[in-house]
């Protein structure tokens, strides 16, 4: 409600006329006419007499309302799409705006608002959607200066892809200023532009890197999971996991180490000394052979790991060194040799 709406709702209340108040503040009734109008407003010193004379508080004087809550922002912004079906754009473009205007600090009633927005200029065919995008983008703009960090970083994807759209490279390449090098993110978001910039080869090996990195971040989710299920000792949950693991390795083109890493730690706990031994050596081999994975076509522009082999060889070597686990078969003459193998493998040099 405008302040000109309050101050005629509240005089009326209290039975006075516009003379009446304006006699009360020392204004002329023309200037009461004014205010309730909607033609000027009452000047920032007669803000408290007018809120006193009311007996109300000046935030409700001047329609001051506190942030909405979680749940009341996802109404407001579902209110508002439901709308969209019976209004053109423009009727719906005035409420959302008039929305964040009504609430211009509540930084997740924008980042509900400003996408409805930004969807319905198509479906609702907007008349002139660039001056729409403008609005928008400057609200989005705004964003980037919250104190909330997630806010900002919605607001910089957002306005990333626009960018991109209006082939704006540069803008593009500042707006990823907004985002660590190491964010999922960003990687998706740099690949894009290495792609529109013609930087090809750059994108495609970020792309293979994310792949790599989908890779270990689902078998170390089956490495937890095959945990719990062998503490509970649910066998065939483990068998079951074992054979995605190894079907996930293959896919992902990561090499027979990769492949059989999983059982082996299975048959160490079960203290199967033959299939241990036997899968110690497959794994050995799999870690000289890991070059190959690394010429596959699906990681053609990456660069080759002779650092990772030995790193992978010596974290192995230490594992079987350090865990008890594997104390079993430290008497065995063929676990000497491929410890030594191993040894072998942290000192290779990078090929």
């Amino acid at each position: 409600m405008k302040i000109g709406e309050v101050i005629r709702k509240y005089r009326k209340e209290r039975q006075l006329t516009q003379e009446e108040l304006a006699e009360y503040l020392g204004v002329t009734s023309s200037a009461v006419n004014k205010w309730e109008n909607g033609y000027s407003m009452p000047d920032i010193a007669l803000l408290s007499p007018l809120a006193r004379i009311f007996g109300i508080t000046t935030d409700t004087l001047l329609s001051y309302k506190e942030e909405p809550t979680d749940r009341e922002v996802v109404r407001i912004a579902n209110e508002l799409a439901e709308k969209s079906r019976g209004m053109d754009y423009d009727a719906l473009f005035a409420q959302g705006m008039g929305i964040l205007r009504e609430y211009p600090n509540c930084d997740k009633l924008a980042l509900n608002i400003l996408p409805i927005l930004d969807a319905y200029r198509a479906i609702l065919g907007a008349q002139e959607p660039e001056k729409y995008t403008e609005d928008i983008l400057k609200a989005y703009q705004r964003l980037l200066k919250s104190e909330n960090a997630d806010t900002r970083k919605t607001a910089a994807q957002f306005l990333f892809y626009n960018d991109i759209n209006r082939k704006k490279y540069d803008d593009a390449e500042n707006i990823l200023g907004y985002f660590s090098g190491r964010e999922p993110e960003y990687k998706q978001m740099r690949a894009l532009l290495y792609r529109w910039q013609g930087k090809v080869t750059d994108a495609y090996r970020i792309y293979e890197e994310q792949i790599q990195t989908g890779y270990h971040a689902a078998s170390e989710a089956f490495t937890g999971i095959f945990a719990l299920a062998s503490e509970e000792g649910d066998s065939g949950r483990c068998t079951m996991i074992l054979e995605k693991q190894e079907q996930l390795a293959r896919l992902f083109e990561m090499g027979r180490y990769h492949e059989i890493y999983l059982k082996l730690v299975s048959s160490l706990e079960r203290r199967d000394r033959e299939e241990s031994l036997q899968l110690l050596s497959e794994a050995v081999r799999g870690i000289r052979d890991m070059q190959k994975y690394r010429k596959s076509e699906l990681y053609s522009h990456m660069e080759s790991g002779g650092k990772d082999i030995r790193n992978i060889a010596f974290m192995l070597k230490q594992g079987f060194d350090n865990d008890e686990t594997a104390g079993f078969l430290k008497s065995e003459p063929r676990f000497t040799e491929l410890m030594k193998e191993l040894q072998q493998l942290t000192e290779k040099e990078e090929e």
